[in-house]
C-alpha cells in the first residue's frame, strides 16, 4: 500500500556512500555499482533476487534479507552456490543456524541466541515461575524464540501458535487465545506475533482481568500502546531495545546531521495507488497529516535502517581496498570475506555512522540486547531498571541510571578558547539509589592551566532519602564549571553551535546506561549570555579504548560507552548588525551617492570612494577576531564589500577617461552599471550571504 521511508533511506544512504566512494577513486580505480532488489516480502521473489545477483560475474557482495523465513527459503535452495562462489552476504537474518555452514555469509542483527540469553536471565531474575509463550504459526523467528523459553527454567506453562496474515490477527483467534492465557493464571505473558496482533490479544486480555507483565519480543510497545482500548492495559509491557534507547541520539549521526543541514534527512511513506490492496480494500489510508520532521520516531527508523545497511557497505569497500591490485573477482570476493572475519568482538571495529561494527564468533552482529519498559498507567518507555550487558562472554548485570540534566545558565562563551561556563541541576535515579555523582566523569571539564584539575563544583542538594519534599530515591546536585567545546565559526557571526557536558562511568566495575527524559519545549524562550537555545537533546556514543590481551602480544579493543548532555543554541547577532552591518550600509550608500557628483568633481569623487575602502577595512581590522583556519561569513560579507567598493572606483576610473564624442555610448553604459545594476547586485549578494534564521536550517 505504502512505499515505506526506511526503503527510500536504504536507497539513498547506500547510492550516496557509492558516489563518495567513486568520486575518491572507486574500488582499485573501479567503480562501484549498488543494485537494489525489492523482494516485496515474497520468498519466491527473494530467492529469485539472490539468484540473480549470484549470477551476475561483477557481484563482489551482497547486503540484505530481512527475514529468517524467508532467508531459510533462500538458503535451502542457494547455500551451495553462495559457499562456492564466496560471494561475502552480509544479511539481517537473526538465526545464525541458517548459514552457520556458509562461511562468507554474515548479519547485521544480533543473534537470537544472544537476545535469548538475556530474556532467560530476565525471566530468572524476575522471579517468574509461570510465564506463557504466543508466537506465530509460520515464522522461523518466532519459532526460534519459542524453543528458546521452553528450554530455558522456568519452562512456560503454556505455549500458542496463532495465525496472523498481512500482521492481522482474527478477531475470534484473538479472543479465544486471550481465554486460554486466563485459564492458565501467568505471571509473565511472552509474545511474538507483531504489534497489531499484540494490541488487539491485550484488548481481549483487558476485558478477562488479566494483568500479568507482558514481554514484546517481535513488535515495538509504541505501536502497540497507539492501538490499546482507552483503558489500556494493566500490566507492565516490556520489549527488546532494537531501536535504540529512547530519547537517547546516536550522537556521531546526530553530528552528521548538523555538519550537513543541505542534505536529505526526512523520508516519507510513499503511497502506491496502483497496489491492488486499495481495490480489495485491504490498504488504509494513512492519518498522518503532517509532514515528517526529522527526529520523528517513523523517520529515526528509517534513517537508522539506511545507515545500517550504509555502513555495512562501508565494511565491503574498507576490506575490498586492502586487496591487492591483480587480483580479479573471485579474488576479491575471498578476500572480502576473509577479512570480514577479523572483524570479530574485541579485535577490528568499523566505527560506521550508526554505531560501531563487529562480528562474534557465529558472524553474527556484536552488541548489547537491552529492554525496555513501560509501566502499568504511564505514558514514557524507558529503559528496564537492570540491563544485562556480554563482557568478556558473560551476561553481567549493569545498571539504568535515570537522569535529567536541567539547565541554569550558560555564560562566558569563548570560541576562541573553545570553553564555556554552565550551571545546571542533575537528577540521578537508579536501583537501590546505588549510583552517585562520584561514579560520573565529566570528560571534557576544562582544566585549569596550573594543574590544580577541573574547573568544576558540585553541591548535593538531596541525597535520597525521604526525609524531605524531594522524591525518594532521586539525588539532586548542582553542577557548575567550564567545559571545552569544538566550534563551527564557517558561518560566524550568524552560526549556531552545540554545547555539551559529556560524562561516562568513572570505572567499569560501576558500569551504567543512561536513560533521560522526554525532551522539554523550553528550548526558543531561553536568552543566554548572548545566544538563544533553539534545542537540546541526550546523545550517546563509545569511546574504543585500545588495550592488550591476557597475552601481552594481543591486541585488543574496548568500547566504552560515553554520554552528553547537548544544548544548541545560535548567536544574536545584534550587536554585529549595528557595529558592521549597518555602518557598511552606509559606507556603501556613500559610495554609491558619489557617482552623481559631476565629472568635474571627479577628484571628489575618487576621494570618498578610496575613503569608502579603507573606512571598511578598518572596520574590519577593528572588530574582535576569531581564531579559525577557515573563511568565516563575516569574512565574506567584507569581501563583498571590497569588491563591490574597488569595482565602482574602477568604473570610475575608466570613465574618466572616455572623454572622446565616440566614447559616449560606452560611458553611458558605465554610468548604468553604476547607478542601477550596481546597488541591485550589491543588495543581492548580501541578501544571500546574511541568513534570515540560521538555526532553523537543521533543527527539526
Amino acid at each position: 500500500c505504502y512505499d515505506p521511508g526506511l526503503v527510500a533511506a536504504i536507497r539513498h544512504f547506500t547510492s550516496r556512500y557509492a558516489e563518495q566512494v567513486n568520486a575518491s577513486g572507486g574500488i582499485h580505480g573501479l567503480s562501484l555499482k549498488p543494485v537494489i532488489f525489492d523482494d516485496f516480502e515474497s520468498a519466491d521473489r527473494t530467492v529469485e533476487n539472490v539468484a540473480q545477483a549470484l549470477r551476475d560475474p561483477t557481484t563482489i557482495a551482497m547486503l540484505g534479507v530481512p527475514s529468517s523465513t524467508r532467508g531459510r527459503k533462500v538458503f535451502e535452495k542457494l547455500a551451495e552456490d553462495i559457499r562456492n562462489l564466496s560471494i561475502p552476504f552480509i544479511t539481517e537474518m537473526s538465526l545464525d543456524e541458517i548459514f552457520a555452514d556458509t562461511p562468507n555469509v554474515f548479519t547485521m542483527a544480533s543473534s537470537v541466541g544472544n537476545e535469548l540469553e538475556v530474556v532467560r536471565r530476565m525471566i530468572s531474575s524476575g522471579g517468574y515461575t509461570r510465564p506463557v509463550f504466543v508466537g506465530l504459526d509460520n515464522d522461523l523467528y518466532s519459532f526460534a524464540l519459542e524453543e528458546g523459553i521452553v528450554s530455558g527454567q522456568p519452562g512456560p506453562v503454556g505455549r500458542f501458535r496463532v495465525p496472523v496474515r498481512d500482521y492481522q490477527i482474527a478477531a475470534d483467534v484473538a479472543r479465544e487465545t486471550a481465554g486460554r492465557i486466563a485459564e492458565l493464571s501467568p505471571d509473565l505473558i511472552v509474545l511474538s506475533i507483531h504489534s497489531g496482533p499484540t494490541a488487539k490479544l491485550l484488548n481481549e486480555l483487558t476485558r478477562l482481568g488479566v494483568k500479568a507483565p507482558v514481554l514484546i519480543l517481535l513488535g515495538r510497545v509504541a505501536s502497540v500502546t497507539r492501538n490499546l482500548d482507552p483503558a489500556g492495559y494493566g500490566g507492565a509491557i516490556a520489549q527488546i531495545a532494537r531501536e535504540g534507547v529512547p530519547n537517547v541520539y546516536p550522537e556521531r549521526l546526530r553530528a552528521r546531521i548538523w555538519r550537513s543541514p543541505g542534505a536529505r534527512w526526512v523520508f516519507e511513506d510513499v503511497k502506491k495507488p496502483a497496489a491492488p490492496g486499495w481495490q480489495s480494500g485491504r490498504c488504509i489510508e494513512s492519518n498522518v497529516t503532517e509532514p515528517r520532521r526529522i527526529y520523528d520516531p517513523a523517520n529515526r527508523r528509517a534513517i537508522g535502517r539506511g545507515t545500517q545497511y550504509r555502513d555495512m557497505l562501508a565494511l565491503i569497500v574498507q576490506t575490498a581496498r586492502s586487496a591487492p591490485k591483480e587480483l580479479d573477482v573471485p579474488g576479491l570476493r575471498a578476500h572480502i570475506s576473509e577479512r570480514l572475519r577479523r572483524f570479530t568482538e574485541g579485535r577490528h571495529v568499523l566505527k560506521g555512522l550508526w554505531r560501531d561494527w563487529s562480528f562474534t564468533e557465529n558472524r553474527t552482529a556484536a552488541g548489547d540486547t537491552l529492554l525496555l519498559t513501560k509501566q502499568p498507567g504511564g505514558e514514557t518507555i524507558v529503559l528496564a531498571p537492570d540491563q544485562y550487558q556480554r563482557i568478556n562472554g558473560n551476561l553481567q548485570r549493569t545498571a539504568t541510571l535515570y537522569t535529567s540534566v536541567d539547565l541554569i545558565r550558560l555564560s562566558h562563551i569563548d570560541t576562541n578558547d573553545q570553553s564555556f561556563d554552565v550551571e545546571f541541576y542533575l537528577n540521578m535515579k537508579s536501583a537501590d539509589n546505588r549510583l552517585t555523582i562520584d561514579d560520573i566523569e565529566f570528560t571534557n571539564a576544562f582544566r585549569a592551566p596550573t594543574g590544580e584539575g577541573k574547573l568544576l563544583s558540585v553541591r548535593e542538594i538531596h541525597a535520597g532519602d525521604a526525609r524531605s519534599n524531594f522524591p525518594e530515591g532521586v539525588r539532586l546536585y548542582k553542577v557548575s564549571g567550564r567545559f571545552m567545546f569544538e566550534p563551527e565559526l564557517s558561518r560566524y557571526p550568524f552560526d549556531t553551535q552545540r554545547f555539551s557536558v559529556s560524562f561516562q562511568p568513572k570505572s567499569t566495575s560501576r558500569a551504567f546506561l543512561i536513560q533521560p527524559p522526554e525532551p522539554t519545549t523550553q528550548s526558543g524562550d531561553l536568552y543566554i549570555d548572548g545566544w538563544r537555545l533553539v534545542d537540546s537533546y541526550v546523545g550517546a556514543d563509545q569511546d574504543i579504548i585500545p588495550t592488550i590481551g591476557q597475552s601481552v602480544s594481543e591486541r585488543r579493543i574496548v568500547p566504552f560507552y560515553k554520554f552528553n548532555a547537548t544544548w544548541v543554541a545560535e548567536r544574536l547577532a545584534f550587536e554585529y548588525y549595528t557595529r558592521v552591518i549597518i555602518p557598511l550600509g552606509f559606507i556603501l550608500l556613500v559610495t554609491y551617492f558619489s557617482v552623481y557628483l559631476p565629472h568635474a568633481r571627479f577628484d571628489s569623487t575618487m576621494g570618498i570612494q578610496v575613503t569608502a575602502l579603507l573606512s571598511a577595512i578598518a572596520l574590519y581590522l577593528a572588530l574582535p577576531k576569531v581564531e579559525t583556519d577557515q573563511a568565516t561569513l563575516s569574512d565574506t560579507i567584507f569581501m563583498v564589500k571590497y569588491a563591490a567598493v574597488s569595482l565602482m572606483i574602477g568604473l570610475s576610473i575608466l570613465k574618466d577617461n572616455l572623454t572622446t564624442r565616440s566614447a559616449k555610448a560606452s560611458a553611458w553604459v558605465i554610468s548604468s552599471l553604476q547607478k542601477v545594476w550596481f546597488p541591485i547586485v550589491v543588495v543581492a549578494a548580501l541578501a544571500l550571504t546574511i541568513p534570515r534564521s540560521p538555526a532553523r536550517r537543521w533543527v527539526s
